[in-house]
Parts: C-alpha cells; structure tokens; sequence
C-alpha cells in the first residue's frame, strides 16, 4: 500500500460511508481513506451497531454519532485513529453503564492532568497517521476483535508494538452522553419564595436491611466481594479508580484507592488486603462526591432574601471576630446580606426541599472555581475561598439514600460527642479493656500496647444517644509522643471499639515524620494550628499530656453496661429497614435538640451507576468537626454552651483549647 504523507493524505479524504455485510453497520470514515475501513473490516462484519472513524478526538463528530445511536436505541462503536495508537471503541450500550469515547476521552484527561481538561470542545490536533505505522497492528486487533468482541464499556487501545483492553465506565461530566450540566447562576434577583420549579420533595422509601447488620441494606455485600469493584472500576489509564495501594508499612492490611475526582485517598483496614480494597475504593467514590459536580448552584443570593426557603447560616456554628482577622483564617466573614452559593437539601422531617450553603453542602466547594474547578487545582496551593471552613464530616456513602443518611447521622454523632467531651474536660466512664471480647479488637489491643500504650476506651457518648468511644493511647513513659486520639461509632458496641481501635493502630504505628521542635512551635500559640496533622502534633507533646488526661478517671464499667439496650432498642424499631434505623437515630437528634436536619444528596451519575448514594446531613447546632485553631465554628451553640456550664471551660471563650481529632 502506498505511503501518503499527512498533508496529501488528508486532502484525498472525504466522510464516506462504507457498506459491510452486516446491513444494520454504518462505519463512517471522518476524514479518512477507505484504507482504515479495510483494516477494521474484519471487526465491522461482526459489529452490532453502528461504528464510525475518525482522527483524534472531536466533541461535535462523537455528540452527532453519538446522539444517532441514542435516538435509534442502537450501540455504537467510536474508533479514533491518532499518530501513535488507535482507540477502538468503547463499545457503547443503551441502557448500560458502558462508557461512551467521551467518557473515555474525559476520564484519560483527567488522569494525567491535560491543560484541555476543563475544555474538551478543543480538538486533540495530532499529526495525521501515517497508515503503514499502524495499519498492520489495526488489521489484527480487528481479527482479534471480531473472535472476542468487545463487551459494552470496553475500550481496545491499538498502538504500534502494544494492545490492552480497558473498561470505561460512564463519566458524570462527560460531554458526549452525560445530561447537561445543572445551572450555576441564578438570573438577576430571586425573589422569596423562589418561583417553581423547585425540587421535589424528598421521599423515603423503605429499604430491607441486610440480616447481618440493621444499618446496611442488602445490596451492599455484593460490592464488598473480594475482586468485584477492583474488576469495574480500577484501570490505571481510564480509571476511575486509578489504583489500589498497599500500605507496606502498617501492621495490618491497609489499602488506599486513588480515584480520579477524589482529593484524597482512600482507605480501607482490616486483616487481610481482599477485605480491606473494596472498603478503600468505597470511601474514594464517597470523597470524589465533596464537589457539586451534577447538583445545580444557585449563586450570590443573600440569604435574607431567601429566607423562606434557606437555612439560616448562623444556627451552623459562626467564628468570633479574633478569628476571622488572623492571617491563619481562610475564611470570608459573611451576614445575612452577604451574597454567596446555595445547593438544595430537603428536610428531613418535612422532605420540602430547602437550600444550604454550597460550602456546607459540598466541603470541596471553592468560590474560585465554582465554574470551572480544573482552572483552579492549576493554580496550585493558593487558599480555597469559602464562607465555612468545612471538613467530610456527615458525607457518608450506602447502597440507598436512607442508608447513606443513616451513617451520616451516625458520624455526625461521633463527631459532635467527641468535641463536647473534650471541651468539657471531664472524666468519661472508661470501658474494661478485659471485656472486650472481640478477637479483632483484642488483636489491636495487643498492637497497640505493644508500641508501648496504656489503652483508654472511654464511653462518650452525650445528648445524642449513639454509642460513641473516644480511644485515647497514652505513652506508659510519659515521653514522646505523649498520646494519640481516635474515635468510633456505630449501633452494636463491639463494633464501635473495634472501629475506634483500628484507627488507633494505624495511628500509633504510623512513623513520626516530624520533630518535636515542629510541633513545640504550638504549644504557646495555638493560631500555628492550622491543618489536620498540626491537632495530632500538638498532643504528641508531653507538655499537652495532662490536658487530654483530664477525661481520665472516670467509673471503669464492662462493655456490657456502656451502652444499655444497643443494638436491640434500634434493632426493635428497625423491624429489618434500614429507613426504620434512619427514623430511630434522628429520633435520639430530636431529642437532644437537634429538631432539624437537612440533607443534601451528593449523588452522581457514578455513583448511581454503581448502586450507591452519597449523602451529607447538615444539622443546625450540632457541633462541625473543623481543623485549623481559626476554623473552629463554636459561636452561637446553644447545646456546647449548656454543655460547658459547671465545667473548667465554663467562662473560657471560644475557639477554646485546639481538640486532639486526627
């Protein structure tokens, strides 16, 4: 076959269609010779949709091929031939999760970070092929094809000495077959109340909850079968999931998952590393829903002229005056009239639809990129802008809405009963270590004594009747590191030790990878606190040992008696739904106070096509879990101010002492 240069190659092309045996096969060549359709023509004969050629990549040509098969209900292979490889497919289903060139076309951008992330109307304009490179390996990747078809969402990538197959899942921003994008203006002033259509109003639906666990629905094991999510979602050029790491270091297994959206890591512990992979990859999809990629934005409204319909900002915690003006703060001071983001929540009393701060709603929300968040992770460590300084705190993932809710709550409760036993600063009920009878939490009592730690499991557990345990690992020698602080929660006791327990294994055997004169920097100024890792650090010092030992001391009581009644009071009004559990705890929210909880779905396309839903609970006086000493959000709650009368903190002003929460 004769060799064209580019320039004479591209000229003697046109858009033809090529007539295969199959009639239902239309192959449309964009821009290229008939030699291509030769090439492919094994594959073509045994295509079951439509397929069409192109070179590179080009949003219009694969919207219009796209959108054919989407209005025929017929599937479609798209085949992008570049000067280096050829992308077959992937091979795109209705009514599937299968992916579609966008989605692998969005996702291969995200991966590496390309400059043209944020904008895939623009072409990837590459030399065009010369056919004799690739034209042998096409012939026989279509020869291998037509003897072992694609199946729906896989993608053959055809270079000049390589093959691999990937899966493509659907991508919820991709610009091919996801919807459009929800709006993120609100035109000109909004009237109060906003006129329709607002968002329907949430309704619950029962849920049958698995046999093992009240709190889970039945849905959710097949996720956590060892290899299942590895085999969907994990590919290291598509993802979504790009890797699985194991932690080498721990004394445990550890993995950690690196999904493409997500900003962190993560996790997954247990005993063995088929067990603890799934949990991983889990809590990455859980992390990647912090940012309202699909959920519309209604933005710079005050909230005093939505006040019908909006949350009052205030009733979530608000910072003092000393805070906002240090130079630490990266937050903006706001009122009632400040314009700023909202997202939609509903009651979850009332289901009426009610707005939040997007910055409340979605903790990865950021006013420098509500548009476009690529243009703004190019720009480095500059500060986020945001009007709350807001953590993952209540986002929780599950097989269903209300079981999503169910473990928000149930963090949330976590969360809030630690902050107030350390505020208050006195002794808890401590659980006898003996009664523990759980092997996996003797095993980690074992570990973490081994690195020379008495272990405290202490009951903190508050207003909100969610059995709550506060780990606390105090150095036998009193040296440093001094102590270590972990928490856990959940409906059967054993199960809060034991996940209190492996966050405090992990803790304690991680490597100290930072001095004591880093953390020394702290001690007489608690403003240098300003992320995460600076509340651990500082009471890894010996100089802080007996303000977390204030907690000590209380009465030593067997697990049996920490928590009276737990499961079996929640197991009772459950009755086998998980959406009973739900109405059981924000029954304890009610009767603490907390009357009103909002929640707002942060559900994606991903997520849904995973059969799982994300969900954060906001929830008016409760106490957020923040980081950084001038973030901490504690003005105007009524519940922490009840709770610090006749304590040492009674006359002391926020933002109080820095809390010791990893």
């Amino acid at each position: 076959m004769a060799d064209h240069p580019p320039a004479a190659e591209a000229a003697e092309t046109t858009a033809v269609a090529t007539a295969v045996t199959t009639a239902a096969v239309a192959a449309v060549a964009d821009g290229l010779d008939g030699a291509w359709s030769e090439a492919l023509e094994p594959l073509l004969r045994t295509a079951s949709g439509g397929v069409s050629l192109g070179h590179g990549w080009d949003l219009e040509r694969e919207r219009d091929h796209w959108r054919r098969a989407a209005e025929g209900r017929t599937e479609h292979l798209s085949v992008r031939i570049h000067d280096d490889e050829v992308l077959v497919g992937p091979r795109w289903v209705p009514d599937t999760d299968a992916g579609c060139a966008g989605c692998a076309e969005v996702r291969a951008r995200v991966a590496v970070t390309h400059p043209l992330v944020a904008d895939l109307t623009e072409p990837c304009s590459r030399p065009a092929p010369r056919r004799p490179a690739l034209l042998p390996m096409l012939t026989a990747a279509a020869e291998h094809l037509a003897e072992r078809p694609l199946r729906p969402g896989e993608l053959y990538a055809v270079g000049r000495r390589t093959v691999r197959r990937h899966r493509v899942v659907r991508a919820f921003d991709c610009p091919v077959c996801a919807p459009a994008p929800a709006a993120r203006e609100a035109a000109g002033p909004v009237p109060s109340p906003l006129p329709p259509p607002l968002p329907e109003p949430l309704v619950l639906r029962d849920r049958p909850a698995s046999p093992q666990d009240p709190v889970r629905g039945t849905g959710g094991s097949r996720l956590l079968r060892p290899g299942a999510l590895r085999e969907k979602l994990v590919d290291p050029r598509f993802g979504p999931v790009l890797e699985v790491v194991r932690e080498s270091r721990a004394p445990f297994a550890m993995s950690m998952a690196a999904a493409l959206e997500s900003i962190a890591m993560g996790y997954g512990r247990a005993f063995t590393f088929a067990e603890a992979e799934p949990v991983a990859i889990l809590e990455a999809y859980e992390r990647m829903a912090g940012f309202p990629h699909a959920a519309p934005v209604l933005t710079d409204l005050a909230h005093r002229d939505i006040r019908d319909i909006a949350l009052d900002p205030r009733t979530l915690g608000r910072y003092t005056p000393e805070q906002l003006a240090h130079p630490s703060c990266r937050v903006m001071p706001s009122d009632l009239d400040t314009p700023m983001d909202w997202v939609w929540g509903h009651d979850l009393d009332t289901g009426e639809p009610l707005l939040v701060p997007a910055d409340i709603g979605f903790y990865q929300y950021d006013y420098r990129y509500r548009k476009d968040r690529w243009a703004a992770r190019a720009e480095g460590a500059a500060p986020r802008r945001h009007f709350f300084h807001e953590s993952s705190s209540g986002c929780a993932l599950g097989s269903s809405l209300e079981e999503a809710a169910l473990h928000s709550l149930l963090e949330l409760a976590e969360r809030d009963a630690f902050l107030i036993s350390w505020h208050r600063a006195l002794p808890l009920p401590s659980i006898d270590p003996a009664t523990v009878t759980d092997p996996v939490s003797r095993r980690l009592l074992a570990l973490v004594e081994s690195r020379g730690f008495d272990v405290h499991l202490l009951v903190a557990t508050q207003d909100i009747g969610v059995p709550v345990v506060w780990a606390l690992g105090v150095n036998r020698t009193g040296g440093f590191p001094a102590t270590f602080s972990a928490a856990g929660s959940g409906i059967r006791p054993e199960s809060v030790v034991r996940a209190a327990l492996w966050e405090l294994g992990q803790i304690v055997t991680d490597p100290v990878e930072w001095s004591r004169a880093e953390a020394e920097a702290m001690l007489d100024d608690p403003w240098r606190i300003e992320v995460l890792d600076d509340h651990l650090r500082l009471y890894t010092l010996p100089e802080r040992r007996d303000r977390v030992t204030t907690v000590l001391g209380g009465p030593r009581i067997a697990l049996a008696d920490a928590f009276p009644g737990w499961p079996e009071t929640l197991e009772r009004a459950a009755a086998g739904d998980v959406r009973g559990a739900l109405e059981y705890v924000r029954g304890l929210y009610a009767a603490a106070g907390l009357d009103r909880i909002v929640l707002v779905d942060q559900t994606t396309r991903d997520h849904a096509d995973l059969g799982t839903a994300v969900a954060k609970a906001v929830v008016p006086g409760i106490l957020p879990m923040c980081f950084g000493h001038a973030h901490q959000r504690l003005v105007g709650l009524p519940r922490l101010t009840s709770a610090l009368v006749g304590t040492p903190s009674e006359h002391g002003s926020a933002p109080f002492d820095p809390h010791p929460f990893p």
